[in-house]
């Protein structure tokens, strides 16, 4: 059997390609596990950020190639989003910061909604499929080889699968080595959206929260803060967290990419250079953290020397993946026609709170239109 289009994953995107393809083209969505849902079910802590309403892509995304982003999401914007939901009577509600967020706060209100639309588009899914191979034969159709020696065959690929990060849900990165095998550019992955682990002992207020103003500054040069954001920050024993340090990870990462610092080097530059300056509103700062860090009305701000990213287990998301400068402006790889990757395999990862689901929809809608169009015509 010869499909028009095989997705490989089902995760949010995978799923969102399935839902966006014409209905009469003969469609497959391959997911490795036998639960395909479950980074849907975590995300925005079970309660599914599905979008922000204050979307730039400059701002709000870490890839090499910013330029990139803005037809991506000039086709599918955060309103075609809302409008998708809408349709499908799931109410969505804008909370702090923006984020668009499932009324009900219930994250398999989403899931539901996206398989009851696969089924109704004509898509099929199956489970348990751990790919293999995936070539391109004297036919020019796609083959696809799973671990039980079965074939696939298709004149469309969507590689949907997940980054390297979080390996709790089975999340290890084929889709890097499927790039690589038709010889397209992989940027070496790297974990990010997590907790900075800090030189300081912070034991003594471990696990305790403060609004503050956070600004990222290199020893080198003190003039300019690198990165800035006012948000809750969590202390723990020897990191600080939260999404205020979820987005800093993703910031670190830009700029130690942009001074074109060696891999092997981030640490001894972190280490090094990097720290962290925390201004604090005093009225609102708990007393274990005026106490801890010696406030007063003459000392409201202190610094905090870095170490380095938390593990890849604690990782939210990679920063790198395959290079946009592989792909077109429909996320088809330039070197393989009709072969085409999108959301979390790609160099592309959003500030959190809403921002990646986004990237996940806007991503699978373009790289389906262009599907649709070709077989139209």
């Amino acid at each position: 059997m010869i499909y028009d289009v095989i997705i490989v994953w089902a995760g949010a995107a995978g799923l969102f390609s399935g839902i966006c393809l014409n209905k009469n083209l003969k469609k497959l969505i391959l997911e490795k596990t036998a639960k395909p849902w479950t980074k849907v079910l975590m995300s925005g802590w079970e309660r599914a950020n599905v979008s922000n309403a204050d979307i730039e892509p400059t701002r709000d995304y870490f890839t090499q190639n910013k330029k990139f982003l803005f037809s991506i999401f000039s086709n599918y914007t955060n309103w075609d989003t809302m409008s998708f939901f809408t349709e499908n009577w799931v109410e969505i509600v804008e909370e702090d910061r923006n984020r668009l967020i499932l009324k009900s706060w219930d994250s398999k209100e989403l899931l539901t909604c996206l398989l009851k639309n696969i089924q109704k588009n004509n898509c099929e899914l199956k489970i348990n499929q751990d790919i293999k191979n995936i070539s391109k034969n004297k036919d020019l159709l796609f083959e696809i080889v799973n671990s039980s020696e079965e074939k696939y065959f298709s004149k469309n690929v969507i590689i949907a699968s997940w980054w390297k990060s979080f390996p709790q849900v089975w999340t290890t990165g084929e889709g890097y080595n499927i790039a690589k095998s038709f010889w397209i550019e992989v940027v070496n992955p790297y974990r990010t959206l997590c907790g900075m682990a800090t030189k300081r002992d912070l034991s003594e207020i471990s696990w305790v929260s403060v609004n503050l103003q956070m600004q990222l500054f290199d020893r080198k040069n003190e003039k300019k803060a690198i990165y800035s954001e006012n948000w809750p920050l969590l202390f723990t024993h020897f990191w600080v967290s939260w999404p205020i340090v979820h987005n800093l990870s993703n910031a670190i990462w830009e700029y130690l990419n942009l001074l074109k610092i060696d891999e092997i080097d981030f640490e001894k530059y972190i280490l090094e250079n990097l720290f962290l300056s925390l201004k604090f509103d005093l009225e609102k700062t708990p007393k274990r953290i005026l106490k801890f860090f010696e406030l007063s009305s003459q000392k409201n701000l202190i610094n905090l020397d870095l170490q380095n990213w938390r593990s890849w287990k604690e990782a939210k998301a990679t920063w790198w993946g395959i290079s946009t400068n592989e792909l077109d402006n429909h996320m088809q790889a330039k070197r393989v026609s009709w072969l085409y990757f999108i959301w979390e395999v790609v160099d592309v990862t959003g500030k959190t709170w809403g921002f990646n689901l986004q990237w996940a929809w806007s991503s699978a809608f373009v790289a389906s239109k262009n599907i649709n169009e070709k077989f139209i015509k």
